[in-house]
């Protein structure tokens, strides 16, 4: 994840002509990103016309990850902790794609260090 930000910021440190250019143009990709990690904005929660956004953001593979293996762990010891648990399941149903992530990760990171 780390790579990825780092080539988005040094494709558009490159492009922009100075720092403030730079901020306006990074702004809308982190803002997008943020949201539509898969924990602020599920997949499930979201429109079905924005749903393209989590193929393509990093930090939707990276939270979808480190939620799969945190509710893997997870032993509810009262009701509301399996309420949470069934509520989590509901959001990530299906297991993470860490080959697709990993696609997409790469690809950006060749596409922006290239680009």
């Amino acid at each position: 994840l780390f790579v990825v930000y780092d080539s988005m910021f040094a494709f558009i440190g490159a492009v922009a002509k100075d720092t403030r250019q730079a901020q306006v143009v990074a702004t809308p990709f982190i803002s997008i990103f943020m949201l539509f990690n898969g924990f602020i904005v599920s997949m499930t929660d979201s429109p079905e016309c924005l749903r393209w956004i989590f193929a393509i953001s990093p930090n939707a593979y990276a939270m979808e990850a480190i939620t799969v293996v945190m509710l893997s762990r997870f032993e509810p010891s009262d009701p509301s902790e399996m309420m949470e648990l069934m509520a989590m399941q509901k959001q990530f149903p299906d297991p993470p794609d860490s080959s697709r992530g990993l696609a997409v990760m790469f690809g950006m990171i060749a596409v922006l260090r290239v680009g």
